[in-house]
């Protein structure tokens, strides 16, 4: 439905238009034709222009890389000339200063490995405690557990009280 919508406006509007350009004389015919050519002037003159200021920003861009690609080329030679005369002062290469390092690290790892040889594991064995356990509790005697006294009884309105030096109620005495 909006297609043929769309292609009915593009119709009549055409139609207008071109209804529009007949009935004008020939003296506003020229002028809107020259306006049409001028602003089709203008349009190209200003894609031109954008295309000359992204050239330029590109030769900038262009520009600024190739200096920083400089500078980091420089920097990198500086350090790797840095590098050949600690090299040369030291008269050592980087070879046998990581053996110097390997040899020393494995000394360190065979010390410890020695180390550790002296001293007992301990084996916890978990069948043998809990047999162990069991044999106790057979061989110890039960505890007896004190039973409350049946003649004390609490009085319907009372409230247990607790004292300080006390840590059990007493439930028979009734609340003051």
């Amino acid at each position: 439905m909006s297609k043929k919508g769309f292609l009915l406006g593009v119709v009549l509007g055409g139609a207008a238009i071109a209804t529009a350009v007949m009935k004008m004389d020939d003296d506003k015919k020229a002028e809107l034709k020259a306006k049409a050519q001028q602003g089709i002037a203008d349009f190209k003159d200003r894609a031109i222009d954008y295309a000359f200021y992204a050239n330029d920003a590109a030769e900038d861009f262009k520009a600024e890389a190739g200096q920083q690609f400089e500078d980091t080329k420089r920097k990198v030679a500086d350090f790797a000339d840095q590098y050949q005369a600690a090299k040369q002062e030291t008269g050592e290469s980087f070879g046998s200063s990581l053996d110097q390092a390997t040899d020393s690290l494995r000394s360190e790892l065979a010390k410890v490995e020695d180390d550790e040889g002296d001293d007992e594991d301990i084996v916890i064995d978990g069948g043998a405690a809990y047999q162990k356990a069991g044999e106790d509790e057979k061989t110890s005697a039960p505890v007896p557990e004190s039973a409350p006294a049946k003649d004390a009884t609490p009085a319907k309105d009372a409230t247990p009280a607790k004292s300080n030096d006390e840590s059990t109620t007493d439930e028979s005495s009734p609340a003051k």
